[in-house]
């Protein structure tokens, strides 16, 4: 089974992929997938992308220089291309879309499947959001909370956790204690959480990836279980985004 069909998604479906621990390889992956199928994708992020992850695309266009008529002949050329706001130099940083602009490549594309990487993690594999962030266009039709499973059993602290302060204040433990299933429940089902600013009608379908990373599965399979708790969740996948056949295990009602 591929990413695209454990998330459900059709050819021209809007995304925003939040969190930490595979949002970006999940991104192009997913893009990856739409033009296998036949399908065209554009990825974009309204936060910032790394110099190194930009070069995943297999063209990009930057904000300044994004008409309908140069993104079409990148989509007809490679059937993916990556749109980003201006680049740092030296590091190839780049700054993320406008909302508008976000919102006239969708009218320009109806039929394209969106990607957007909608908030920061700082390499982390598990967050909570600031208060400026996630930033997720109203049109968005999927919200994709993200976590890394090698954050379960670690510490609660700035090392494995991106904003660790805010975690605890979610779910109400210590900083400092073991990362358990509960808590990565608590803060990806929190309306200010995993499901902060997910518009009316979007799916919310958590992905948990790294599962290979533990022994263990059980503790992915209890994190989606306590999660499953939530009527705003859709669903649950247990993916190592990495491998030919990412999609482990698929946790429903």
């Amino acid at each position: 089974m591929t990413l695209t069909e454990a998330l459900g998604m059709t050819a021209d479906e809007s995304v925003a992929l939040v969190g930490g621990g595979g949002k970006t390889t999940a991104m192009f992956r997913l893009a990856r997938e739409a033009v296998a199928r036949g399908g065209r994708a554009i990825t974009t992020t309204t936060t910032r992308i790394f110099g190194a992850q930009v070069a995943l695309a297999p063209a990009h266009v930057l904000a300044a220089d994004a008409t309908r008529e140069r993104i079409a002949a990148a989509l007809a050329t490679h059937g993916h291309v990556l749109v980003i706001g201006p680049t740092e130099t030296g590091s190839g940083k780049a700054e993320g879309v406008s909302l508008d602009l976000f919102r006239r490549l969708r009218a320009w594309f109806p039929d394209v499947c969106m990607l957007n990487e909608a908030d920061g993690s700082r390499m982390r594999p598990f967050k909570a959001p600031a208060e400026y962030e996630p930033v997720i266009p109203i049109d968005t039709t999927l919200v994709v909370p993200v976590v890394g499973a090698d954050v379960l059993g670690r510490p609660l602290d700035a090392e494995h956790v991106h904003r660790p302060e805010l975690v605890s204040a979610l779910c109400g433990a210590r900083l400092g204690t073991p990362v358990t299933p509960a808590i990565v429940a608590r803060v990806l089902a929190h309306p200010d959480g995993g499901r902060k600013g997910v518009p009316a009608g979007a799916r919310v379908i958590v992905l948990i990836n790294k599962v290979e990373t533990i022994a263990d599965r059980a503790p992915a399979r209890e994190t989606a279980v306590c999660l499953l708790r939530e009527p705003a969740i859709h669903s649950v996948v247990l993916a190592n985004l990495r491998a030919d056949e990412p999609v482990l295990e698929i946790c429903a009602r």
